[in-house]
């Protein structure tokens, strides 16, 4: 398993981690976590169907967003997500798919990424992963004073994984404790281009709301 370490400034990319040609190709995405027994945080994941025509990945609409906090169960007022009866919810065009969120630590929460479902300008997934202090009877009330105490360094372990539809793994990443002071990482982007489906490591700490993070890609 590599190790997802903070980016530095001037350092080279992280290589690339090649997986198909076929543009119609299928990912899952997993992430997985274990936090001290003291502490009872809770990691999303998150993704963007985002546009990067050499100036960064871009979205433009909410139906891109696929969050918890952009779901209708989560946030009636402004989430445009519906959720469906398993919890799981997607982007309009079944491009994204979550599997929906878990807040108890040692289980896993998952995006299928669909190649063949995506809107044809869409070529860049960034991928995130934020962290709160769960509250297992309610709601993420993001941006609240409770979810703004908690931070990576909470967490022992979190690792992300990507599969092929047919389950087999192509690649792992383990957070670095470099991580510890933020409550928001992006752990890479999913892109297509001309060598075909790819995936682009990146270890950048935010620490804010989802939304603060969103401001970047807008």
């Amino acid at each position: 398993m590599l190790t997802l370490t903070l980016d530095k400034p001037g350092a080279a990319p992280a290589r690339k981690l090649q997986l198909s040609l076929n543009k119609g190709a299928a990912f899952k995405v997993t992430i997985a976590w274990q936090c001290d027994a003291r502490h009872q945080d809770d990691i999303d994941i998150h993704a963007l169907e985002a546009c990067n025509g050499g100036n960064g990945a871009k979205v433009t609409v909410l139906e891109e967003i696929l969050s918890t906090y952009n779901t209708t169960k989560m946030s009636p007022k402004t989430g445009v997500l519906p959720t469906a009866a398993d919890g799981s919810f997607a982007t309009p065009t079944g491009g994204l798919r979550h599997s929906g969120d878990v807040r108890v630590q040692g289980n896993t929460e998952n995006i299928v990424i669909d190649g063949s479902k995506l809107p044809a300008d869409v070529n860049e997934i960034p991928l995130f992963a934020t962290v709160h202090k769960a509250e297992h009877t309610a709601g993420h009330d993001e941006g609240s004073a409770a979810e703004d105490e908690a931070a990576f360094a909470d967490i022992e372990v979190c690792t992300v994984t990507i599969a092929d539809e047919s389950g087999r793994e192509l690649g792992a990443y383990q957070l670095s404790k470099e991580f510890g002071e933020f409550n928001v990482v992006q752990l890479g982007s999913i892109m297509h281009g001309d060598n075909g489906w790819e995936y682009a490591p990146v270890g950048r700490g935010f620490t804010g709301t989802f939304n603060d993070v969103l401001g970047h890609f807008s």
